[in-house]
Parts: C-alpha cells; structure tokens; sequence
C-alpha cells in the first residue's frame, strides 16, 4: 500500500496491490507505481550495472535467443524477451483519511484472505451458497482471529494455539483505532468449539505471559548505557499510562490495544 494526504483538506488517496511492487512519492501530490522496468544503462545510482530483467531470463552474453547462457552475467547475450513487466491490480481508495483507513484496512484483508471458490459437475442441479461460520458471534470490527490451529495441541496437552490482532494503528480512526474488548466465551460457543479455559502465553506460544523473559544485555560504552536507561524510563512511563488489559481468566474476555497481537493456548470441549 502506499498513499498520499492533503493534511489541510484533511483527505487521502491509497492505492493498494496485489502483487508486491515499487513505489515512491517524488513530489507533492504525486505517487509513482514501477511497473515495467527495463534500464539498458547504468543509471548511476549505485548499483554500477544496466538492470536487464526480461520475461524469458536470458540476459547472458552471447546467449542464443531464447537460451540461458552460462555466464550469469547482465548484458544484451542476444536475447529477444521483453522487459520484465509487473502484473497485477490496483484498487484506488480516495476519501477523507478517516474513511480510507478504515476502507484499506478492510480491503487489504479481502486481498489477502479471498473467498474459497467451489465448482459442480452436475449442471442440473442449481448451485446453492453454503454458509458456514465456527464462530457464534462476530469478532469486533477492529479484531482479527489470526491463528486458531492444533499443531501443537500434543506438546500443550491438548490446547489449541489461539491469537488475535488488533487491525488499526494509533489515530487511524476516531474509533476503530480505540482498545477492543473480545469476549471469547461468547465467540466460541458453538457445539463442537466451545471454549472451556484459556492460558495467556507469549506470542510464540512457548511460556506463559505471566512469566516474561528478561533479556541480558550488556552496554559497551557510555553512550550505549545511557540509550538502555532511557528505554527503561520510556517503557516504565509507557506501561504506567498504556498498560495491556490483564486477560480475565474467569470471564474470557481479553482487551487488545491498537496493533496489539495476544496468544493463548485455549481448550474447547
């Protein structure tokens, strides 16, 4: 994703792909998307060698067309290939700033988690939309059930490994940017998930969060000494103003702050 603000008019434009790719903005109000790339010269930016990328892949020299030389070196290698050519998608959200926040956020996870496709054989039957969901209840719209597997279930006696993110950043929406209160007793009551008890853990999974690991870390010099304690005051301030919600064993419910990712190891009946 990348965009571009008018911070007096207080709007937006995000443009957000399916396929990775280059992007810059080299001047106000401008974006600039590289889709074709293709220099036969250096182009003096440090990289001291033409970029030849092309469709086929044989950029060896004296390479016959349409063959990989042996060399793997850049240069013309008699290759008749087009420039390599990036293909993809572009959706171009443009609103107030509120309003593409929430709209790329929301369209990034329908990108990356697309609806499942299914095909009959059986054309003289109507195809019927099955509907589905393990969850008895919706999740916030700011909160995403990240993992829910049992891969590791034997070496945490049966417990499923369960994570949740929150979706937004710091002052990214005048409300979905606000903490998120999910209560997992109410998400997974379904027969067959039901949630009995859950155990905060780190977000590997490996140690509860109740016990957290404490780094050793040793300051080479003076200067390094001091950016240790100014960290150490930064995250006690921190911690005293914008603690993380203790999770309620007893009720189920677990309070995520802006981009903040919990683990649990949960049993379900």
């Amino acid at each position: 994703m990348i965009a571009v603000e008018d911070t007096a008019a207080k709007t937006q434009l995000a443009i957000i792909t399916d396929v990775t790719q280059g992007g810059s903005s080299l001047k106000n109000g401008q974006i600039e998307m590289m889709v074709h790339r293709r220099v036969m010269k250096d182009d003096s930016r440090g990289v001291q060698e033409p970029l030849n990328e092309t469709m086929c892949g044989c950029n060896d020299i004296g390479a016959d067309p349409g063959k990989m030389g042996a060399h793997g070196h850049e240069g013309d290698g008699g290759c008749e290939c087009e420039g390599l050519t990036m293909r993809g998608r572009h959706w171009i959200v443009f609103d107030t700033q509120d309003k593409v926040q929430e709209s790329r956020r929301a369209l990034t996870e329908d990108l990356n988690y697309p609806p499942t496709l299914a095909f009959a054989t059986d054309q003289s039957k109507p195809v019927t939309a099955a509907k589905f969901s393990a969850l008895s209840a919706a999740m916030p719209a700011n909160v995403k059930l990240m993992t829910l597997t049992n891969n590791y279930a034997a070496h945490s006696d049966g417990a499923l490994l369960l994570r949740l993110s929150h979706l937004y950043s710091v002052g990214e929406h005048p409300t979905l940017s606000a903490p998120a209160t999910v209560d997992l007793s109410a998400v997974f009551a379904k027969h067959g998930l039901t949630i009995v008890s859950a155990e905060e853990t780190m977000l590997s999974g490996d140690r509860p969060v109740t016990a957290p690991y404490k780094w050793t870390t040793a300051a080479p010099n003076a200067g390094v000494e001091d950016n240790l304690k100014e960290g150490e005051l930064k995250r006690a301030a921190s911690n005293s103003t914008c603690a993380a919600t203790p999770f309620d064993t007893g009720a189920l419910t677990v309070t995520l702050r802006p981009m903040e990712l919990r683990t649990f190891l949960a049993k379900f009946a």
